[in-house]
């Protein structure tokens, strides 16, 4: 076939395309509860690390502040040192009449006893501290777990509960990232091997009037083809700044330097 009868049964690679969030999110909590307050709504923007709702954690924000002064506690250590400098100098006299042949051998023997038993019971006070110290991080950890923290930078697409609703791991809230935003494409099996991870790609929303285009670059390809459909998927992704775009629309995206073959019908998309 010539060429020019190649360029006219050939066209650029242009296909039917929808763009999504790159990260759909539905929040739920770690543990069961109450709600005590929801601090977003549905259209709010959300940072990552935000606090968006809280569980009622009355009890355990008791337990965190008794634990936390439990683990600052001293006077048992500074007891027990006190009782093994008293015990070290009980043995350091006796030791001394011992060997002046002023003070028998079980005298001597019961002192060091009591020294090192003093010794054990100072080891226990500062094992009890740090005890204390770890059932503090624990129970900091627990109430933690009552507090819900967007996970994403993104939008609230929908809100499930409201505050004195019970939960039990049902979602929360519905979150979307929509920075950068995902572009789904399915092309004819004729493509594959044709388009790969890295490639640049032009991509135009329907949006009303507007024929803006964004370049966007495949991150990902199907290694498998559906049957059926003799079709493929192509993800893309390009960013979105300010979140200016909408999810949802449907575009059309072009594959630079890939042509479709016009005469096989399994081709058009």
């Amino acid at each position: 076939m010539s060429s020019y009868a190649s360029a006219q049964t050939s066209e650029p690679a242009q296909l039917n395309c929808r763009i999504e969030p790159s990260v759909v999110v539905e929040m739920s909590s770690a543990v069961e509860g109450v709600i005590s307050e929801v601090l977003v709504d549905k259209n709010d923007s959300v940072k990552k690390g935000e606090v968006v709702a809280r569980l009622d954690a009355g009890l355990e924000m008791a337990t965190a502040e008794l634990r936390r002064v439990q683990a600052e506690l001293i006077s048992d250590v500074q007891a027990q040192q006190l009782a093994v400098e008293f015990s070290k100098r009980s043995l350091e006299r006796v030791t001394d009449l011992y060997e002046k042949k002023a003070a028998s051998f079980s005298e001597l023997d019961k002192l060091k006893t009591e020294y090192a038993i003093a010794q054990q019971q100072l080891q226990q006070a500062l094992d009890r501290k740090r005890q204390a110290e770890l059932e503090h991080n624990r129970a900091l950890a627990d109430l933690k777990r009552r507090t819900l923290a967007s996970p994403i930078d993104g939008v609230v697409v929908e809100r499930y509960k409201q505050p004195g609703e019970h939960i039990d791991f049902e979602p929360v809230l519905k979150l979307a990232q929509l920075d950068p935003l995902r572009v789904e494409v399915f092309a004819p099996a004729s493509l594959y091997g044709k388009v790969q991870a890295g490639m640049t790609a032009t991509v135009v929303p329907e949006l009303g009037a507007s024929t803006k285009s964004y370049d966007a670059k495949v991150i990902l390809v199907d290694q498998v083809i559906d049957g059926p459909s003799n079709t493929f998927g192509i993800r893309l992704a390009f960013p979105n700044p300010g979140n200016r775009l909408p999810s949802g629309l449907k575009c059309r995206v072009t594959f630079e330097g890939v042509t479709l073959n016009l005469l096989d019908t399994q081709s058009l998309p």
